[in-house]
């Protein structure tokens, strides 16, 4: 069954690099229509599977027996407010991101289905700075670099700054919701270019399972106390706090959403997934 599933993100790849037409749009003129993969290095939309139970998901590292996904990338800024942990390759919130990952959208969020995290239990936030917290699976998320021959670990939450606290951010945990998929078929999250948030955006495939009010903006801001540079290497870990082994081993990994999309996709093309 994993193969299988495996196999159709592969199909999905393909099919969204090799043709003009958008595989989350509907039958909308061709002119009307831009690709989730436009403008997308090559490097970021490959799929291999490592053996040893483990795939690369463009620059994404998936090892099911560690239970951990790795995602290169750097920081991104240390002046300004931030609303986000991290965002895509060039994504358009990477003003107001800490960090910026070396991966679309799209690439993200697969990895995060295969390791298990299931789409079907995400909800997301209904607007910005919702006082609702999200639902999904939990993740806990820490960031990882090299200093002095050493390796640095510290948690998400250390890198925001709470400049009316002076705490880092107050977030227990992190929740899967896997963020939107618009009426007319676009991914929000890849729309907006943005993977991790803290302050309930819609668009986040990731977000904190805050309660309550937010603080006006600019509140959050980088934590210098970190002593990191623009521009430092880093390496995101994510692992799951718990999930359905039973659903994992049935088919957790499939694409509820994506697989169906695929299918229509190959029904245009006349190409068979047997």
């Amino acid at each position: 069954m994993k193969k299988i599933y495996v196999f159709m993100i592969i199909l999905f790849i393909v099919i969204s690099t090799s043709t003009s037409t958008n595989i989350f749009a509907d039958s909308e003129p061709q002119d009307k229509q831009v690709s989730p993969w436009e403008n997308v290095p090559p490097e970021l939309a490959q799929i291999k599977n490592l053996g040893g139970g483990i795939t690369q998901v463009g620059n994404i590292i998936v090892d099911e027996n560690k239970k951990e996904v790795r995602v290169p990338g750097h920081l991104n800024m240390l002046e300004g407010p931030i609303e986000f942990i991290a965002c895509t390759k060039g994504g358009m919130k990477s003003y107001e991101s800490v960090l910026e990952m070396d991966t679309n959208a799209i690439c993200f969020n697969l990895s995060m289905i295969l390791l298990g995290l299931d789409p079907k239990k995400g909800k997301a936030s209904a607007f910005h700075f919702d006082p609702s917290p999200p639902q999904g699976d939990s993740v806990e998320i820490s960031i990882q670099w090299n200093t002095d021959k050493k390796t640095k670990t510290i948690t998400a939450q250390e890198l925001v700054h709470n400049i009316t606290t002076g705490k880092t951010l107050q977030a227990d945990r992190w929740s899967y919701t896997g963020s939107i998929f618009l009426e007319d078929g676009r991914y929000l999250a890849e729309d907006a270019g943005v993977l991790i948030g803290f302050v309930h955006e819609p668009a986040s495939i990731i977000e904190s399972h805050f309660s309550g009010k937010f603080p006006s903006y600019g509140t959050y801001v980088v934590n210098k106390d970190l002593l990191l540079e623009v521009g430092t290497e880093i390496q995101m870990v994510i692992r799951p706090v718990e999930i359905d082994e039973e659903k994992k081993h049935e088919g957790g990994n499939n694409l509820p959403e994506l697989t169906g999309q695929v299918e229509k996709q190959n029904e245009k093309a006349n190409l068979g997934t047997d």
